[in-house]
C-alpha cells in the first residue's frame, strides 16, 4: 500500500519505534542493536539488527514484520 506524502522520521526516530515495538513483543531483544539503512534494493528504508545468542533469530524475524508496518506509515528523513 502506498501512501502519498507519508510523515517523514530521522533514523533515530525510526530505531526508537522500532525497538518499542520489538521489546513490547520480545524482552529477549532488549540486547539487541537496531540499525536503520537508506534507500535501497526499491525500499525507501530498511533495517537491520544485530546480536548473539539464541534468541537473536526470533529477534530478526519479529524485526521484519515491525519494518513493513512502519514503512507503511513513515518514510525516511534524510
Amino acid at each position: 500500500m502506498i501512501i502519498p506524502d507519508k510523515p517523514r522520521k530521522t533514523a533515530a526516530e525510526l530505531k526508537l519505534l522500532i525497538e518499542e515495538k520489538l521489546l513490547a513483543g520480545y524482552p529477549d531483544c532488549e540486547r539487541a542493536e537496531v540499525v536503520i539503512n537508506p534507500p535501497a534494493a526499491g525500499h525507501p528504508w530498511s533495517a537491520a539488527i544485530f546480536g548473539v545468542g539464541p534468541t537473536i533469530f526470533r529477534c530478526r524475524r519479529k524485526l521484519e514484520g515491525i519494518v513493513e508496518q512502519l514503512r507503511d506509515q513513515f518514510d525516511l528523513l534524510i
